[in-house]
């Protein structure tokens, strides 16, 4: 998926703070999990991996609500067909102002990507060109409290 110029790159999304939690939904184990789990380790952080075949509610058992400070959800997200309720599920589980990471393949329309997150009121949200093969779509959520 990835060179070593494109995970440096990469790493530099990232605030390493002591105890960093990452919440990764992705078809699977690859070598960008096996990065993050790398990135992560000096500091203590923990990875929690999330497999895209699993049905809506394991998936709702396993994001723990405001568990992540980082969301990555790796290809295949437009072409879930429930993309509203697993942004739902997906939402709870990122922390007030975490950010989300979503990798898209370069061949598929992004556009239904920002409407989702600004759906959801994410804030910040841009396109980053950092790999080859995939669209990187960054936001971060937004603190709505008062908001009904």
């Amino acid at each position: 998926m990835t060179n070593d110029s494109e995970l440096n790159d990469f790493k530099s999304l990232f605030d390493l703070v002591p105890c960093v939690s990452i919440l990764c939904y992705t078809n699977t184990q690859s070598n960008l999990t096996n990065f993050l789990d790398t990135l992560i380790a000096p500091v203590d952080g923990k990875l929690n991996l999330i497999l895209n075949d699993l049905p809506l509610g394991k998936v709702r058992l396993l994001a723990k609500p405001s568990s992540a400070e980082y969301l990555i959800v790796k290809s295949s997200f437009l072409d879930n067909e429930n993309c509203n309720n697993l942004m739902q599920i997906l939402n709870k589980a990122l922390r007030d102002a975490g950010h989300i990471i979503i990798l898209e393949e370069k061949n598929k329309d992004i556009s239904p990507i920002y409407n989702l997150l600004e759906e959801f009121d994410y804030g910040a949200i841009s396109s980053i060109d950092i790999f080859a093969n995939y669209n990187l779509i960054m936001g971060k959520k937004l603190h709505m409290w008062g908001m009904d």
